[in-house]
């Protein structure tokens, strides 16, 4: 991608753009905001670096970069909420000089599809580029995000960047400590408590003088006087004005190694076998409740719903009238599961999709399931009570940015909901092993296929959930979509060593046949897992004697599957021990495809969806023989 790299003269903006350079994008220009000001040096932005502002232009000089510029005016962080509106008001916050300024970057480099930035933990930072970024149809990549803060620094050191200690606001840290090196002080800052290594938190500034970004010259720092804001003994706040002078570089440094992207081919999905529901009430069954409400008045399901086959009204348009029947639920939407008849409709969906939510999306799983008579089938899970949201859109080396308007996760109720994972390489979002371009794949190619994108979604998990409060070990339940019952065995196989690995017992897994998948992988993965410090079953729900389901009880919900034909015990079953089933998701396979779903309590709604089979992962479960199975989904009747 043609990038424009947000440079504020510190370690982190200048790493990223050598990040940047690794993976093979061309930076095209650097972009900054400086004072309006010449003569103050620290606004104390919440947002943006403003010491050592007047050494920009040299930088830019040192990366042999064309430089564009835009001003800040001291107290503009007017818009202080976590979150930065889709639409904003107030046009004076400093937000608006960045959406300004890359503006004017899209002006003068109209090739620019990208920007980079510094970001590592500030959600604040990260979100409010993320969000101007949205609105000037640009990728925000921020490779630094979650990265661990003393592997960094090192890493910095290793590389060869030389940054300057240019403020110093942290117990620990000395007013003799600015214009040092981080590497002078990086062995004290590990030890430090209560301190970011990296200075996420503010600690301390810097300014690059030397990196392998600067191919000719290097900067040498003079006529440093110190600014002292604040003497107490404990933690002085203070910083530097000084002035740079470029250097020749005695030997210049080897270029950065990029490594080649890799690019999914764009080819077309086919599956010709896929079964098909009978003609009738495309997603669900006539007469049926397509909404729940739990007895306690909290949790929300509209399931089944459908833009019939029939609707020839354009993709987007009828996902959004759609949507437009349940607006009522979607402000407190948690989960949304969209099933599509051709996975080549992903674009379309998210565009009648996108306008329903706000900045903090619901998670979701998007995947091709044809065959059951509807364009669009949609399942919705709402709560109305607090939740925490994980929108991370930036691409980064930690995890996939999410490749559509959802949450990477929603943790609701001690519960957290995660999206459906593909095995993609975060920093190029790419899938890690060849992309299966045709329904009729050989068992060989698929499982060449997963032998990368399995471990690859589950490394990937891993890495999201301590930003959420869970982990690997905390999961209760999951779903994998893959594309043939061949495929069961080694994604079992892989499941049960994982967690293995981890000294737990595997958790419960349903595995199911589906048409296509997102990016023509091999297999997606969706998990629900506990939040740390939740009451929880012990994982996958090992069944009492005799009985016929697996179930995995934890924080608010609880998850169930069993053989389609018992469905309905199921229920019963569960309502026996005060749970009240919200909804049931059939994947029926031949010869069940007219299944009845009378023995349902019609006020239940019931997800209908054709499968080439299913199967459980569970010690409990006697095979992976493909069939038919039923996931229910309940909450306590008290809760």
């Amino acid at each position: 991608m043609k990038v424009v790299a947000l440079v504020s003269g510190g370690k982190d903006s200048l790493a990223s753009l050598w990040k940047c350079l690794q993976y093979g994008h061309d930076v095209v220009c650097v972009a900054n905001l400086s004072p309006e000001d010449d003569a103050e040096e620290e606004l104390d932005s919440f947002c943006f670096q403003t010491v050592g502002h007047r050494c920009i232009e040299a930088i830019a000089g040192a990366l042999d970069l064309p430089l564009v510029r835009g001003g800040l005016r001291r107290d503009t962080s007017n818009v202080t909420s976590l979150a930065y509106p889709a639409k904003p008001t107030d046009r004076e916050d400093e937000v608006e000089r960045l959406f300004d300024l890359l503006r004017a970057v899209m002006r003068r480099f109209p090739e620019v599809t990208a920007v980079s930035s510094g970001a590592i933990l500030s959600n604040y930072q990260r979100l409010r580029v993320e969000s101007v970024c949205a609105r000037l149809g640009l990728v925000s990549l921020a490779y630094l995000w979650q990265r661990d803060e003393d592997e960094y620094v090192d890493e910095l050191a290793e590389e060869g960047f030389e940054a300057k200690i240019v403020k110093v606001a942290s117990m620990g840290l000395l007013l003799s400590d600015l214009g040092k090196n981080l590497s002078d002080i990086s062995d004290r800052l590990k030890g430090m408590e209560h301190c970011h290594t990296a200075g996420e938190g503010g600690e301390y500034e810097t300014v690059v003088t030397d990196c392998p970004l600067f191919r000719t010259t290097r900067l040498r720092v003079a006529d440093a006087s110190t600014v002292v804001s604040s003497s107490d003994k404990f933690a002085p706040v203070g910083h530097l004005t000084f002035s740079v002078h470029p250097e020749p570089k005695a030997v210049p440094p080897p270029a950065a190694a990029a490594k080649p992207p890799v690019v999914s081919p764009n080819v077309p999905f086919a599956n010709p076998t896929a079964p098909q529901l009978p003609a009738g009430c495309p997603g669900g069954q006539a007469g049926r409740a397509k909404r729940w409400r739990s007895p306690c008045g909290k949790w929300t399901v509209n399931a089944g719903l459908a833009v019939p086959g029939s609707d020839a009204a354009p993709l987007d348009r009828a996902t959004a009238d759609l949507l437009d029947g349940v607006s009522g639920d979607l402000p407190d939407a948690v989960f949304v599961h969209v099933y599509g008849a051709s996975i080549d409709g992903f674009a379309q969906v998210n565009r009648g999709y996108v306008p329903h939510f706000d900045v903090n999306p619901p998670s979701r799983a998007f995947v091709e399931v044809s065959g059951t008579g509807a364009r669009v089938v949609v399942d919705v899970l709402a709560y109305a009570g607090p939740r925490e949201t994980l929108h991370v859109q930036s691409v980064s080396e930690w995890a996939p940015a999410c490749i559509g308007p959802y949450a990477q996760a929603t943790a609701v109720g001690g519960t957290v909901l995660h999206a459906g994972m593909l095995g993609l390489d975060p920093a190029t979002m790419a899938l890690v092993s060849e992309p299966v371009a045709d329904g009729a794949a050989s068992d060989e190619q698929r499982t060449a296929a997963l032998r990368g994108q399995v471990p690859r979604a589950l490394r990937s998990y891993g890495a999201v959930m301590p930003v959420v409060k869970s982990s690997l070990k905390l999961v209760r339940f999951g779903v994998a979509y893959v594309l043939a019952p061949g495929d069961f065995a080694f994604v079992a196989e892989e499941w049960r060593a994982a967690f293995e690995k981890l000294g737990v017992a595997a958790p419960a897994l349903v595995v199911t046949c589906v048409s296509a998948l997102p990016k023509h992988a091999a297999f997606e993965l969706q998990l629900m897992s506990a939040a740390l410090g939740a009451p929880a079953a012990a994982a996958g729900g090992a069944p009492a004697p005799g009985r016929h389901y697996v179930q995995a009880s934890f924080g608010e919900m609880t998850f169930a599957a069993c053989a389609a034909a018992d469905a309905a015990r199921t229920v019963a079953e569960l309502a026996a021990e005060g749970l009240a089933v919200g909804h049931v998701k059939l994947l029926l396979a031949e010869p069940d495809l007219a299944f009845d779903t009378a023995g349902i309590p019609e006020t239940i709604p019931v997800t209908v969806l054709p499968s080439a089979g299913s199967a459980i992962v569970h010690l409990s479960w006697p095979s992976l023989e493909p069939c038919s199975l039923a996931i229910l989904w309940a909450v306590p009747v008290a809760a």
